[in-house]
Parts: structure tokens; C-alpha cells; sequence
């Protein structure tokens, strides 16, 4: 258990905690190249801004992102893709999701 609370200054905080979610759900081994394939394999280069994904498709782009970074990485670096994509996209929702909809906004 992390005791984010002794960080005094606020932005320190904060950007512990994260830091602290970007390792645990192995985001900080995500490279652009990751999400360039993930963003195209699943058509979202194509689609405007503001387009409204639902939450079956989030958890399809961020699969694809996982499982591609598994194909990347040697054999004993692997992660365990399905807990890094439940974790994702809990955080994601909670954070995102203020009035507990099914649509998240593309690139807000």
C-alpha cells in the first residue's frame, strides 16, 4: 500500500499517484508505435474527435494495445495482458465517466 498522503505539495501528490497507476497497469512500457498500430487496427485515425465510443470498444482498442506490446516484449518481460486491461479500463471509466454513461469521448 502506497501513503500518497505524507507528499505535502498537491502536484507532487498527484503525480505519484499516477505515476503509481501508469506502473501497475504497464503503461510505461507503451511506446507511440503501440498505440499508432492499436489507434489504426482499430479505425480510429479515421473517425472525428468527438466521436462517442462505448465501453465494449474502449476495451477492444486497449486489448489491442496490450496484446501488442506482449508481442513486442521478450518472452520473460511478459505481463499479464488481462489484468492490465481490466485495470485500464476501470481507471479509465472512473476517472472519465462523471455521469455514468456508456460513451466516452474519443480524444477528450
Amino acid at each position: 500500500a502506497q501513503n500518497f498522503d505524507v507528499i505535502r505539495l498537491s502536484t507532487y501528490r498527484t503525480a505519484c499517484k499516477l505515476r503509481f497507476v501508469q506502473k501497475r497497469c504497464n503503461l510505461h512500457l507503451v511506446d507511440i508505435w503501440n498505440m499508432i498500430e492499436a489507434f489504426r487496427d482499430n479505425g480510429l485515425n479515421t473517425l472525428d474527435h468527438n466521436t462517442e465510443i462505448n465501453v465494449s470498444r474502449l476495451e477492444t482498442i486497449i486489448s489491442s494495445i496490450y496484446y501488442q506490446l506482449n508481442k513486442r516484449l521478450p518472452s520473460t518481460h511478459q505481463i499479464s495482458v488481462e489484468q492490465s486491461i481490466s485495470l485500464l479500463l476501470n481507471f479509465m471509466i472512473a476517472a472519465y465517466d462523471r455521469l455514468v454513461t456508456p460513451l466516452v469521448v474519443l480524444f477528450d
